[in-house]
């Protein structure tokens, strides 16, 4: 029998009427077909997908069922995704991990694995390394982090010789860990952290609204000494979506001002992402809530190209309105106007 090639079953299909149908059944999109580009994790000699998948809220929150979350993560991965970020606390029973965890039974192979720690102590925080490995069913991590560093104070506590700090490095030193590094809502904290923990890696609040504005010297900092820059909040957690933004309890607790999406011209997903993508970060984690989020992500870092720097300027522009939204803008910059 001849073998046929898969242009000519999709041009065959296509000719049939039977393409949409398949492609809502298929668990991976045919567009991603065309590889997610690579960029270096910083100075560590490894490459990552420029989007990975956040393990956060916006991931374990809608999903109540703990095999349909699963699935989400396969069918990530399996549609290019090569990153995996959550930390040891997501969720109050470790959601996060956990589903990750029954992800990682077929593909861990497949990505770059990270966690973070919320423990500041040396005991605390090798006990949640202890639980991650095996949550997430895995005998190493490629990165851990110390999760959300507040302020110098904390940073002198993790350092200190019974801190976090220490348990890290010295799962590093038995290659249970390969890389390690910090996250961070502060560009003052991150700076010093940056001298003082001389890290592989750091994650950061980097969106348009540049609020907090870590791009004129953390990012400089960042790839002078080689540190891998990981993204985060490029939508600002969903608030700058009115599909997760408009109800009310996020409006009052975390959110936009209400007028806020009557305003034209705002920027969309995918001009958040490619803003983030322009920056010199090594990749942007996106939470994934549901398939149609995990197809848009994985088109639009395929079709990414780097904006310029009236474009950024452009976007930045636009996305004011959302300048006072979210938990990590200081209380008194809040606006509900």
């Amino acid at each position: 029998m001849a073998r046929i090639s898969r242009r000519d079953f999709v041009t065959a299909i296509a000719g049939a009427g039977l393409l949409s149908p398949l492609i809502d059944r298929l668990a991976v999109p045919l567009g991603a077909a065309q590889a997610i580009s690579r960029r270096p994790f910083g100075r560590t000699g490894v490459e990552v997908t420029i989007v990975g998948l956040g393990g956060g809220s916006r991931f374990y929150q809608p999903n109540t069922d703990d095999e349909v979350a699963a699935e989400l993560v396969r069918q990530a991965i399996n549609g290019g995704i090569g990153l995996v970020e959550t930390s040891a606390n997501y969720g109050p029973n470790g959601e996060s991990e956990r589903r990750i965890g029954l992800a990682m039974k077929t593909h861990r192979s497949k990505v770059f694995l990270e966690t973070k720690v919320d423990a500041r102590d040396y005991d605390g925080a090798m006990r949640e390394m202890e639980r991650s490995l095996q949550r997430m069913n895995t005998n190493h991590l490629d990165l851990v982090l110390h999760h959300a560093l507040p302020s110098l104070e904390v940073l002198d506590q993790v350092l200190s010789e019974k801190g976090a700090e220490r348990a890290i490095r010295r799962m590093v030193d038995q290659k249970v860990v390969r890389f390690h590094g910090f996250s961070c809502h502060s560009p003052a904290v991150t700076l010093e952290g940056i001298k003082r923990i001389e890290p592989h890696a750091i994650q950061l609040l980097l969106n348009a609204t540049r609020v907090p504005d870590f791009e004129p010297d953390v990012l400089p900092l960042a790839r002078e000494r080689g540190i891998a820059v990981i993204a985060m909040k490029t939508c600002g957690h969903g608030y700058f979506l009115p599909t997760n933004a408009t109800k009310p309890d996020r409006i009052d607790q975390f959110g936009p001002p209400p007028t806020a999406f009557e305003r034209k011209n705002l920027p969309t997903p995918r001009e958040y992402l490619h803003y983030a993508l322009s920056l010199p970060i090594a990749t942007a984690v996106v939470g994934l809530d549901v398939l149609s989020t995990m197809k848009s992500v994985i088109q639009n870092a395929i079709e990414f190209r780097p904006l310029g720097a009236a474009e950024r300027q452009a976007i930045t522009a636009r996305a004011q309105v959302f300048s006072t939204t979210g938990y990590w803008v200081p209380r008194e910059r809040r606006t509900t106007s």
